[in-house]
This record gives structure tokens, sequence and C-alpha cells, in this order.
């Protein structure tokens, strides 16, 4: 009897490993296109991010601004804010309104790095780069958009200029470069979370 049990147990353990394998990991579940598209993407911010890090400290150092403290004060006075992507952070996470934010976010920075690239003219070949880089991010989320049959926001440009172009133009430019750089480490932590 005792025999018994034990091949039964031996069995029932050896018949829920195998379930166990077969059971998919929450980060390999759901839609493998996704998967890829996350995971080429979230590289792809990150050396966005590496390349705006190292332009900001070339900028900081050519330029020679005052402390933090003044900085965070210029950028209060320039009304320099971080792009909203709070449908990122819900959960489960709203692909389409996420990705919308997102797609708003590059667009916006977009355009202030073509003022940047005006106003920084010795690091104007780098910007463009980053511009470039943002320009591609930008379509890869539009097509995976396409492809999960996700509808597009399509939203306006603005129409007056950024308050950094008018007045403490390269502060300015540093800053939303600092921004834009913050705004790569939501991205990367938005297309981790929707694509699990």
């Amino acid at each position: 009897m005792s025999s018994t049990r034990s091949c039964l147990l031996l069995v029932s353990i050896a018949l829920s490993w195998l379930m166990c394998l077969a059971a998919p990991h929450a980060e390999f579940s759901g839609d493998p296109g996704l998967h890829q598209f996350a995971s080429k993407n979230k590289e792809f911010a990150i050396r966005i991010k590496a390349d705006l890090l190292a332009l900001n400290g070339l900028v900081r150092k050519a330029f020679s601004f005052g402390s933090n403290r003044e900085l965070i004060t210029i950028e209060k006075l320039l009304g320099i804010q971080q792009v909203n992507i709070s449908h990122c952070q819900q959960d489960p996470c709203d692909m389409e309104r996420c990705f919308n934010q997102v797609q708003a976010g590059l667009q916006t920075y977009f355009g202030y790095l073509s003022h940047i690239r005006q106003i920084l003219t010795t690091f104007a070949d780098q910007v463009l780069s980053i511009q470039l880089d943002i320009s591609n991010l930008s379509h890869n989320i539009q097509q995976q958009m396409e492809e999960s049959s996700l509808t597009s926001v399509v939203y306006p440009q603005a129409e007056n200029e950024p308050k950094f172009v008018e007045v403490q133009r390269e502060i300015g430019s540093y800053l939303v470069l600092c921004k834009l750089q913050i705004f790569m480490d939501m991205i990367f932590r938005a297309l981790r979370h929707c694509s699990t």
C-alpha cells in the first residue's frame, strides 16, 4: 500500500512539474510580436538616453550653467514641464492611450529639438542625430499601433514657440534635453509595463 502511495505521489509531482513547464511565463505570454517590439525599442530608448546624457554633459561644460538649484528656478520660470504619459502607468496597461501619449510626447520633443538645433549650433549634429532617433522611435510605435489595430490620435502642433526659445536659450535647451532624457526612461518603463 505504501509503495502505491509513493508511486502515486511521484506521478502527481511529475505531472505537476510538467504542467508548470508547459504554462507560459508572464514575461513571455501574449503576443510575441509585441514582446519583440518592446524589447527592441526599450534598447532604442536606452541608446537615445545615453546619447542625451553625453550631449547634456558637453552642453553643461560648454556653457558653465549655475547650480542645480538655479537651474530648477529657471526651469519653473520657463514653464518647462515633463510630458504626461499617465495612461502608461495604469494597470493593466491601456496600450492605445499609452502609445498615443508617448507619440504626442515624441512629437513635442521632436519640435523642441528643431529649435535646440538652431540654438546650440556647436552641437547641431548631435541634436540632429537624436532628433532622427526620436523620429524612428515614433515610427516604430506607430507601426506597432497599426499592427495591433490600435486607434492613433494625431495631436495638433503647438502654434506658439516654447518660452525657452525667446529667453535663456542655452539653459532652456539644456533643461529640455534633461527632460527628454527622463522621458526616455518613462518610455522604457511604459514599454516594459505594456508588454507584460
